[in-house]
């Protein structure tokens, strides 16, 4: 670095870099009277004399030699390190590096140094807070990345470590509605998208809709007047409302199916008590079809399920809820008001 630093002094003191214009720009100014604009001079160093112009050395080992520079600029903590930064471009120059080329160079790195970082960050702590913004910014101005370069090294780091994450939760075996729920919650918060970020399939996405609703509707916490927790959950999934209500309808219709035999199984050996619970039970995902669950239901099991449903006990419910269920009841067996 010194004998760097001692190139870079020679150059500047015997004035071989030079200046030319290469375009203006606007200025506002105060005259003491009025504000006025006015076109300056841009400005852009040129260097005549480089590495690679001598034939010292070709592109890939200048290109060496700057990310070197620039790695051990940034990593410095010592007095020179305002100075070795201040000093990468004029390096750069004098290698025969573009500006293109080293700004390149630079957001190589600084992708390497998010990607570390972030990576640490998020597996400590899952998200990043305000400190860590503060020192990806110190990052991004030592590099000389711009902050539109910066979002999108973040982004893609963050796109990285969430689709990691993805593949470890569902190759796991142990996945479970709530860590579902979480992980769709932590990317929702990034503002990732599952399917297009992430990489997760239409199917993978609608599987996740399906596992993290069934025991909300299994339990009954989930009703039809649940309609804007569900329209939420699928709508940050990435799934369209005809995806999410066939997700529902398909869901419903299966354990429909396999209440029905409860119901039917539970009458031949005379428990119509149990007959009854299951009934209850059907009511519950009636109520989301309006009664269509697909069923197909003997005429007699029909006849003889809906009047042990009808003659059970109603103490306490409103009547006008009591012809309801009723109504979904019949809907369900197929058969007619």
């Amino acid at each position: 670095m010194s004998d760097i630093m001692n190139l870079i002094d020679f150059y500047v003191e015997n004035d071989i870099v030079q200046k030319e214009v290469v375009g203006t720009k606007k200025v506002e100014k105060n005259d003491g009277e009025k504000a006025i604009t006015e076109d300056e001079p841009v400005y852009e160093s040129t260097y005549p004399i480089t590495a690679i112009g001598l034939g010292c050395i070709d592109e890939q080992v200048a290109e060496l030699c700057y990310r070197q520079f620039v790695v051990s600029s940034f990593t410095d903590q010592g007095p020179n390190a305002a100075r070795y930064e201040a000093a990468k471009s004029a390096f750069g120059g004098i290698l025969g590096l573009t500006s293109e080329k080293m700004e390149e160079i630079g957001s190589n790195i600084g992708s390497m140094v998010y990607d570390n970082y972030i990576t640490q960050s998020m597996s400590t702590k899952g998200a990043l807070d305000q400190q860590d913004m503060m020192f990806l910014a110190n990052i991004q101005s030592k590099l000389g990345i711009s902050s539109e370069q910066g979002e999108k090294m973040m982004l893609d780091t963050q796109k990285k470590i969430i689709s990691e994450e993805a593949s470890a939760l569902f190759d796991s075996g142990e996945i479970s509605p709530e860590s579902i729920k979480e992980f769709r919650e932590k990317c929702n918060s990034m503002g990732l998208d599952l399917e297009t970020d992430v990489g997760l399939t239409k199917s993978r996405l609608v599987s996740m809709f399906s596992m993290e609703i069934t025991p909300g509707i299994d339990s009954g916490e989930i009703t039809m007047d649940s309609a804007d927790l569900l329209a939420e959950i699928q709508e940050s999934l990435g799934l369209t409302e005809e995806e999410g209500e066939e997700v529902i309808a398909g869901l419903i219709q299966e354990r429909a199916k396999g209440i029905l035999s409860d119901i039917v199984g539970c009458m031949l050996r005379g428990m119509d008590a149990f007959a009854v619970e299951s009934m209850e039970k059907l009511v519950q995902y009636a109520a989301f079809t309006d009664g269509d669950l697909g069923l197909e239901v003997e005429e007699a099991n029909a006849n003889r399920a809906y009047n042990l449903f009808e003659s059970k006990d109603w103490s306490g419910v409103d009547e006008e809820k009591v012809e309801e269920q009723k109504r979904l009841i019949r809907a369900a067996f197929g058969m007619s008001d």
